[in-house]
């Protein structure tokens, strides 16, 4: 539960960019600060949906507490504005919380934030699914759109950067701890991982369709150095 003091362990920081330790960044981390930019007077985080699809939502089907909107929110991926959570004395809010739903909560510290932003809708942000993809939304079917933009932020939870049931998040996690960070990253990292994302077994999931949105930013931010893998050759 340590997000949710980070306005009290940081006292000095204006502002924070939280990630569980299963996400990894498939898009420059710039991308998902500007929406700091995006904040009107009253908002101080940002999240996404916990889901798309009411069919899938667990909030909705099961949460024995309140929760914030339709379906909740995930919260593998947080901006936080520290500055403003210390006016709004967040951490009075929190505690309260924690002692009136503790036996009824089941995801820790993203209940409580789910609560939270319940009772205060208006000091959040809802931000993209794309920045927190994760495979629920396309295990079944894929109810994100990440068509034009591709998946900034993928979020492995539940153990699937590590698990066989969902092979294309492990293919990118995979491609990722083998790349060696002083090495060319067109021809270690983009080449490997388009290898890796058209294996067959990935091309017969149904998150396997998506291995061009998965790509996308990879071979984006990364394709001008495939003229310096040539000139090497």
């Amino acid at each position: 539960m340590t997000s949710i003091f980070f306005k009290l362990l940081l006292p000095q920081v204006d502002s924070v960019l939280y990630v569980d330790t299963d996400v990894i960044f498939l898009s420059p981390i710039s991308d998902i600060w500007k929406y700091f930019g995006r904040f009107n007077a009253s908002q101080f985080a940002a999240l996404t949906s916990e889901h798309e699809d009411e069919n899938m939502g667990w909030y909705n089907r099961f949460a024995r507490h309140p929760y914030y909107g339709r379906m909740g929110v995930n919260s593998g991926v947080m901006l936080m504005n520290l500055t403003r959570m210390r006016i709004h004395n967040w951490v009075s809010h929190i505690v309260p919380i924690y002692n009136e739903y503790k036996l009824r909560i089941t995801w820790g510290d993203q209940d409580i934030i789910n609560v939270f932003f319940y009772y205060s809708p208006d000091t959040l942000l809802l931000l993209p699914c794309q920045y927190n993809y994760r495979p629920d939304h396309c295990m079944y079917i894929s109810v994100c759109n990440v068509s034009v933009e591709g998946i900034k932020v993928m979020h492995g939870n539940r153990g699937y950067f590590h698990s066989n049931k969902q092979p294309l998040f492990k293919a990118v996690y995979e491609t990722v701890e083998s790349y060696k960070i002083d090495s060319n990253p067109y021809l270690n990292f983009v080449i490997p991982l388009k290898a890796s994302l058209n294996d067959k077994v990935i091309k017969e999931t149904k998150c396997g369709l998506l291995t061009e949105e998965t790509f996308h930013n990879a071979n984006k931010i990364f394709g001008r150095y495939q003229s310096l893998t040539y000139s090497r050759n």
